[in-house]
């Protein structure tokens, strides 16, 4: 079983995400969240490496998963060069091991890719046929299109969404998380 430690800006996010990859590889990764008490720009202190690198050594995973929002659409370059930087700083801490997934705008763009699912759950009947990675935020859309529902989408339903997901679905609708599974099968396939 391979060991992936998993950071995030929250625990929806991660957990999401872990759900996800359990969809479609069930019994194969053992997941452990690390920095689990920093949220948001938290990540971004210095004190953050030092935390890192002694979770890192403890846990000794096969890789890290680094899942930022890029909070900027696929167009805003320096925006998403400042979460590649980011990254860069902390892969070090974790020996080159991290895979970084940035969330183009941000996580819920994932939930777009699979409207269907969403409007199954909530019995929406939200059209959306475009390329998710130029919905900016694609969040405050569930939450505006839910809004008159008796059950309205929050952004602590992500867990939950994400295990009902269908994983090819998402991959064939939503490229930069295509991107990011394909490093990731190949770095596990690999190692």
């Amino acid at each position: 079983m391979k060991k992936i430690g998993l950071i995030g800006e929250d625990p929806n996010d991660t957990t999401s995400i872990q759900n996800l990859l359990q969809n479609k590889h069930k019994g194969i990764f053992h997941f452990k969240h690390l920095l689990k008490n920093k949220r948001g720009y938290q990540l971004d202190n210095a004190r953050t490496a030092h935390s890192l690198k002694i979770e890192f050594e403890e846990f000794d995973p096969h890789f890290v998963l680094f899942i930022r929002d890029a909070d900027a659409l696929i167009t805003e370059e320096k925006k998403i060069r400042k979460v590649h930087e980011w990254f860069e700083k902390l892969n070090s801490v974790v020996a080159q091991k991290g895979i970084l997934l940035i969330n183009i705008y941000e996580l819920e763009a994932l939930i777009l890719a699979d409207i269907y699912t969403f409007n199954k759950i909530y019995g929406t009947e939200i059209k959306f046929s475009k390329n998710v990675m130029y919905q900016n935020e694609p969040k405050e859309l569930l939450i505006q299109k839910t809004s008159k529902n008796r059950k309205k989408y929050r952004e602590s339903d992500c867990p939950d969404i994400f295990l009902k997901l269908n994983f090819d679905t998402v991959t064939k609708n939503c490229i930069y998380f295509k991107n990011f599974y394909d490093l990731f099968m190949h770095k596990v396939d690999n190692n």
